[in-house]
């Protein structure tokens, strides 16, 4: 039941990412939320717009956004639920960045099944079903996306803002390892089309900035465990998530180091 939503979704998304650029031009005034993130009128509309088009499109399915979470609690977990980060990298966005994503995913039983992440500035999109397939779209041409075999200086991406100790001290660990920081839910799709290996996350991320990034990336051959070694899950207390490890060649995992020690 996911590949319609592909064609009903990918207009919509294009719709968001164009709105967020109009604000973007005109100059987008910035608050502070409650967590001491930023939040401008370009999140706010574009989660609007696309939680308007899901109530058409999936009326029957509950939907969690990030801003109205922040804005007015957030909802009990349901078995099958859209997880929508309308404005992923706002810092980079106010900064005048190029690192920022429009995220839509799926999450049945836990687990992401389906994801639509797009990068406004450069007007790519990467889509993502599970067992199916991931795709990138460049205007009207559509590609297939694969993560590529772990090469011998793996490229590893960590977080342009969010950088810790305890990731520098895990990248360390990989020998050779090519560094390259990004933002956002672009470091998934980075790997997903294999020009990255690895990403390892320590600091806070709720459950929005991840899902749909992580159900491209599982679809194109990639995995995602969280601290203990298990399937990353989606559906936990808060929407808050704990530390990750992904990785896109599936057998790299046994000669990567564990995010614990």
């Amino acid at each position: 039941m996911t590949r319609p939503f592909l064609d009903a979704l990918l207009p919509v998304i294009r719709d968001a990412a164009t709105l967020i650029e109009q604000i973007r031009a005109d100059g987008a005034e910035t608050r502070t939320k409650a967590d001491l993130s930023p939040v401008t009128e370009a999140d706010e509309r574009a989660e609007a717009l696309i939680v308007a088009a899901l109530r058409r499109i999936d009326p029957e399915t509950q939907i969690v956004g990030e801003e109205a979470c922040e804005a007015g609690g957030k909802p009990a977990v349901a078995q099958r639920f859209w997880l929508i980060d309308p404005l992923d990298g706002t810092r980079s966005f106010i900064d005048g960045g190029a690192d920022y994503s429009v995220n839509i995913g799926l999450v049945e039983n836990g687990a992401p099944v389906f994801g639509l992440v797009m990068a406004p500035r450069s007007g790519t999109i990467w889509a993502g079903i599970v067992g199916e397939g991931a795709w990138r779209f460049d205007g009207d041409t559509q590609t297939p996306i694969r993560c590529r075999t772990l090469p011998a200086r793996p490229v590893v991406v960590t977080s342009r803002s969010h950088n810790d100790d305890r990731t520098l001290a895990y990248v360390a660990r990989i020998p050779g390892a090519d560094v390259k920081p990004s933002g956002s839910s672009l470091k998934f799709c980075m790997i997903a089309q294999g020009e990255a290996d690895v990403y390892p996350r320590f600091g806070p991320t709720s459950e929005w900035d991840t899902a749909a990034a992580h159900a491209v990336l599982i679809a194109a051959g990639g995995a995602m465990v969280d601290a203990d070694g298990a399937p990353f899950g989606y559906g936990k207390a808060d929407y808050l998530n704990g530390p990750f490890l992904a990785w896109g060649d599936p057998a790299a995992y046994a000669a990567l180091p564990p995010i614990t020690e």
